[in-house]
């Protein structure tokens, strides 16, 4: 892969796109290791953690259907533009309660506003690609924001454990989001809607849900818009786990410190910005199909592994893999879900739909594996196994109808 030759580099509307995830990316990851630790300082207790992080999801579930037909409606830029400013105010709230109520009702908003954001900011990264290669194309997207993350994530991480300071990280983070904002008023383009309302008012006497209804029929998309749910599911099923349980797991199984387990997400992230845009080349080159199964084969055997394994150095190394394996499944994913962005009937409910099964993952995951934790604190990564094990068979059955 010719780094010269990029689509980074080659094609501007992508490259303004990456640069507001770069910014987004860091910004908002500030939050992500705090806000764990900033409950639990303020006397919230793991299981209650793991709860309002469930219902961060459900709020982020329930807002990204809509949005994706809102953000087909007034344009996905418009869309974007009001989440963001909203999201501006969601880390300075913090900073103004230590009441366990209302610092759990903020942080439910924040997943409603960050569902207000998904389908709109796929919508534009749909429409920024470069066709010919999207798995490069979305790799790189994905890339530049988890490692804007990692960023975000190693710097609050540091502020936290030398200076014990929650409103220093989310004062940053406030400032980070704003700066976002005004670089998507200059920087992002705004979509054309007359050739979407052309192509909707061709049948007037039918609906918008008939119409999509109707092209999903058409093109025989039902298995595949469930097979990439499901996936996404996965992903953050895992990934809201690790957030809200693995600094007590480290401290509890592993006799780690909150330094360790800061760093592993943002290594967790890192990796994934690293290996995205390598993920996206490979997608291209061996198709999704391909990876997929590879992925999941990784995965599976690395959480198998975490299950069994307390040695750090041995932890670290597998959980890396891991890391890997869920990048270029994720990776996989994008490619196959930027395919809609072609279709102006029904990408935005289809963003969303996906959208929503991921933010479903987010939500479960929390709450079931810290029901997990408290039966048996040593069955974290089984739960999370046989998870992965169940979307892999779904997978498994489903590939072929859903052609992917």
């Amino acid at each position: 892969m010719n780094i010269g030759n990029s689509v980074f580099f080659r094609k501007k509307e992508l490259h303004n796109f990456c640069i507001y995830r770069f910014i987004f990316g860091i910004s908002y990851s500030l939050m992500i290791p705090t806000i764990p630790l900033f409950f639990d300082s303020i006397g919230i207790t793991t299981l209650t953690i793991g709860t309002v992080m469930s219902l961060y999801g459900i709020s982020k579930t329930l807002t990204q259907m809509p949005f994706g037909i809102v953000s087909d409606t007034i344009g996905d830029k418009l869309t974007l533009m009001l989440a963001l400013i909203l999201m501006t105010f969601v880390p300075f709230a913090y900073t103004l309660t230590n009441n366990h109520l209302l610092a759990s009702c903020i942080y439910v908003i924040q997943g409603a506003i960050l569902g207000m954001a998904a389908p709109a900011t796929f919508s534009i990264l749909s429409r920024s690609l470069d066709i010919r290669k999207r798995g490069e194309s979305t790799g790189l997207a994905s890339a530049v924001f988890t490692l804007g993350g990692g960023i975000g994530a190693a710097i609050s991480g540091c502020i936290v454990a030398k200076l014990g300071n929650y409103n220093m990280v989310f004062y940053i983070s406030s400032i980070g989001i704003l700066i976002t904002f005004i670089y998507v008023g200059l920087q992002i383009g705004k979509i054309n809607l007359t050739q979407g309302k052309v192509r909707f008012n061709t049948n007037k006497n039918s609906s918008r849900i008939k119409v999509i209804g109707e092209e999903i029929k058409r093109y025989n998309l039902k298995y595949k818009i469930i097979v990439l749910g499901t996936i996404a599911f996965l992903g953050d099923f895992i990934y809201g786990c690790i957030v809200a349980l693995f600094h007590f797991y480290g401290q509890d199984i592993l006799g780690t410190s909150t330094v360790y387990t800061s760093a592993i997400i943002s290594i967790y992230l890192l990796v994934f910005g690293l290996g995205a845009p390598i993920a996206g080349w490979v997608s291209d080159k061996i198709g999704n199909r391909r990876q997929l199964f590879l992925s999941f084969n990784v995965m599976n055997i690395t959480l198998l592994g975490l299950t069994f394994t307390r040695d750090i150095i041995i932890f670290t190394e597998i959980i890396i893999m891991y890391f890997l394996g869920a990048t270029f499944l994720n990776a996989a994913l994008q490619s196959s879900l930027s395919e809609f962005g072609d279709n102006l009937k029904i990408k935005g409910i289809v963003f969303g739909i996906v959208g929503a099964s991921e933010s479903l993952g987010y939500s479960l995951g929390p709450i079931v594996s810290a029901y997990i934790y408290q039966l048996n604190k040593s069955w974290l990564f089984m739960g999370l196994l046989a998870v992965s094990i169940l979307v892999s068979v779904i997978y498994l059955f489903l590939y072929k109808k859903a052609n992917i």
